[in-house]
């Protein structure tokens, strides 16, 4: 998932890909598996020389072209369900993903700021998931095949020299990716020389796309049930209901592709969050489980292609560290290259990843979610599903989480007679995640602007926004974790080291940035989708836009995170897992500038980060803590 390249056309072949396509040419000897790089830098050749016999094709059982994007399982993969009798399943490594790319957000100099769609910590989660899933699929007797390339000539390349019947993929949130998608479905099914059906799904929902309602007065009497519904005029009725009508027919028009565009979820679709929970729960269920494919059903002869190799880390990351423009024009080389080191460090998981994500679901769902203690700010010890990352590649799907919630209640409710709500919270988890991701479905490009729409709450709530140009020095600070507030800072270290944190410090490291700071909330969420290892654009931008006040449905909180730090890591032990606090006293780790003569001076008055309560504890009693 990742934020749209703010560039028209399909992305060009860039370095990267050339590369990495001609480091693979010159290792390989010559045989029969070379086809795949002929294929990719000499098409035509490689058709000709690799292409199956029309006697051998006729023969053949009909071939579906799975590939795979933010779906990284083979468990509740709808792909994998058809009448299709032999299945290749396909990863691509997109070279636009690792080079920087437009962000939209101005330079001030009549450009635009440059970033990242595929941060480093995310790079290496998903080498890992792709390895875990071509694993996996060996196991079965198949392969996972691996290209790197424009998916746009890379899929209708592959699916002529294989001659598929049929190409499948799984929708995926983000305006690019969305015209990524409606360009590929429009070139497999009538642009090129062999030409063939297309099927496409969303399986990275809790509730199926086509079970939400298209009726504009269905969606506003579920939203709000209990509201009496005012009249309207005849006139506003009937331009009401050719949207219903419009976002049916789209619905109905090819039952085997799935609708996702902006027009599908603008019929009424609320802005609010707890009024889209409350429609999706009632007009949406959620759908059983997908079973694991039939082994049978996985192709297990490549000798006509090449399964390809899956690339590096270093060579993912070189584009990166080679770029001569400063990632969103002003962090240090140095801080990139931090990064990209911490990524490295991380060990490689040689397990079965998708294996490991469900085991970890249940045990957590069995043992340790009742009891969880979700908002503090280390929340290390079981203390968080840490389900984020597993979803975001696709190695776990929400209907998991939801029917491994259920089964556990229904377990206990035999056992005990009631069925416990403590673990609930997981479902909860899952429907609010549905809500950025149908909102990034249905808001497109203004997704990413710096006020995607009007707010419900306070609309007329003044948003002032510092210039970058201006107050880079303030963005750097923040960015690298020297802002001289503690959480803040902790956050941030922790963030770069490992590619997370949690929940709570990212709300609050926003909080600063966007109420403190007032710089533009999209520079934290560029800078985030850089850093984190469970990078989903929905899940990203939409939080950002949330809490920056901005979203539809906006929350105009300001953290102090001082008080903040003291109610959630009330012994300081988070703050010091991170940064060096030189006195021991708990008091030190809330406010090390009255205990240390050379702590950097904080970037905003220490004051507006206590709330009014903790500022007079501390001006009666000079202390917060009590140790």
């Amino acid at each position: 998932m990742v934020v749209m390249s703010w560039s028209s056309g399909a992305p060009k072949t860039n370095k990267l890909g050339q590369s990495l396509l001609c480091a693979q040419k010159t290792i390989r000897t010559p045989c029969s598996c070379h086809a795949r790089w002929l294929l990719l830098l000499w098409p035509a050749a490689a058709l000709t020389l690799h292409r199956p016999s029309p006697t051998a094709t006729m023969m053949s059982s009909p071939s579906r072209l799975v590939w795979h994007r933010r779906d990284l399982r083979l468990a509740d993969n709808e792909l994998y369900h058809s009448d299709q009798k032999t299945i290749y399943s396909l990863y691509i490594f997109d070279p636009s993903d690792y080079s920087t790319r437009h962000t939209g957000i101005s330079d001030g100099k009549g450009g635009q700021l440059r970033s990242l769609n595929h941060g480093p910590h995310l790079t290496r989660r998903l080498i890992d998931a792709v390895h875990s899933l071509r694993r996996a699929l060996r196991s079965l007797g198949g392969d996972l095949i691996i290209r790197t390339g424009n998916p746009l000539q890379v899929i209708p390349q592959l699916a002529q020299e294989l001659l598929i019947d049929e190409v499948a993929f799984s929708e995926i949130p983000g305006h690019y990716e969305f015209k990524q998608s409606e360009k590929l479905k429009h070139i497999v099914q009538y642009g090129g020389p062999h030409c063939c059906k297309v099927f496409t799904t969303c399986s990275i929902t809790l509730v199926h796309p086509n079970d939400l309602p298209t009726d504009p007065d269905v969606w506003k009497r579920l939203a709000r049930p209990n509201e009496k519904q005012k009249k309207r005029s005849k006139g506003k009725a009937k331009k009401l209901d050719n949207v219903a009508v419009i976002a049916k027919s789209n619905k109905q028009s090819n039952p085997n592709i799935i609708t996702i565009d902006p027009t599908r979820f603008e019929c009424g679709m609320p802005t609010i969050m707890g009024d889209f929970r409350r429609v999706a729960r009632t007009a949406a269920p959620v759908r059983e489980l997908y079973e694991h494919p039939n082994p049978e059903n996985i192709a297990k002869d490549f000798t006509h292609v090449n399964t390809g190799n899956i690339p590096s880390l270093e060579e993912l990351t070189k584009p990166l560290l080679e770029s001569d423009v400063p990632i969103l024009g002003c962090i240090p080389n140095d801080l990139v290259m931090k990064l990209v080191e911490s990524a490295n460090d991380i060990p490689h998981k040689n397990d079965n990843i998708e294996e490991q994500s469900l085991l970890h679901l249940r045990n957590f769902v069995q043992k340790h979610a009742a009891t969880a203690d979700r908002s503090l700010c280390d929340v290390s010890n079981n203390n968080a599903s840490m389900l984020s990352l597993p979803l975001a590649l696709g190695t776990l799907s929400p209907r998991q989480v939801y029917h491994c919630v259920k089964e556990e209640q229904n377990k206990l409710e035999i056992e005990q007679g009631n069925s416990p709500s403590d673990i609930n919270w997981l479902i909860s988890h899952m429907e609010m995640r549905d809500y950025f991701l149908f909102n990034c479905f249905r808001d497109g490009a203004s997704a990413y602007k710096i006020n995607p729409k009007t707010p419900v709450h306070k609309p007329d709530t003044p948003r002032e926004w510092l210039p970058l140009s201006e107050h880079q020095d303030k963005f750097i600070r923040w960015a690298s974790g020297a802002t001289g507030l503690p959480m803040i800072d902790a956050g941030m270290k922790e963030l770069i080291k490992t590619g997370y944190t949690s929940n709570r410090v990212r709300q609050n490291m926003a909080s600063v940035l966007t109420k403190d700071l007032k710089l533009d909330w999209r520079l934290g969420a560029e800078w985030y989708q850089l850093c984190l290892e469970d990078h989903c654009v929905a899940a990203n931008f939409g939080n950002w836009s949330y809490f920056a006040g901005t979203g539809g449905d906006p929350k105009n909180r300001h953290f102090r995170t001082i008080s903040q730090c003291f109610r959630y890591d009330p012994n300081g032990s988070y703050v010091r897992k991170w940064i060096n606090i030189r006195d021991n006293d708990v008091e030190a780790a809330l406010r090390p500038w009255a205990f240390d003569k050379d702590w950097l001076e904080p970037i905003v008055n220490p004051e507006t980060q206590l709330t009014f309560h903790d500022k007079d504890k501390l001006e009666k009693t000079g202390r917060l803590s009590n140790g």
